[in-house]
């Protein structure tokens, strides 16, 4: 790895913590963030940026074509919901982790598609 594509992946990591802290500012309507509300976020943010790659491209490789975001997806929920979710004031912690994932996605691979079409980089396939 160059240290092009570490200072990419450093930068990706930090924009990932602040779409998974707007995604959960929003659920539970609390923009404040402590100390260990941001490792937290950090922890995440770097297992959905090396997690999705990999399952994507593990999935390639053996024809199950988008199951692997799918399994994916599903871990990112079980992050979500296990390390996010206890820090926030929410009623429901399966709701929010499911919300949260699916905004954290969404917003992640529309920054991938504006940095892939600004820049001609793709910062979610880094593998």
């Amino acid at each position: 790895m160059t240290i092009d594509q570490m200072i990419l992946l450093l930068v990706t990591i930090a924009l990932v913590a602040l779409i998974f802290f707007a995604s959960g500012a929003l659920v539970s309507q609390d923009w404040s963030c402590s100390g260990t509300y941001a490792l937290r976020l950090v922890f995440v943010s770097l297992i959905a940026v090396v997690l999705i790659p990999i399952f994507r491209d593990a999935a390639g490789n053996l024809n199950l074509g988008e199951l692997g975001l799918l399994f994916a997806f599903v871990l990112l929920i079980l992050v979500v919901r296990f390390i996010l979710v206890d820090e926030l004031t929410v009623t429901d912690d399966w709701l929010a982790a499911i919300v949260i994932s699916l905004l954290g996605v969404v917003l992640i691979y529309a920054v991938d598609e504006v940095a892939h079409s600004l820049f001609h980089i793709r910062v979610i396939t880094l593998f």
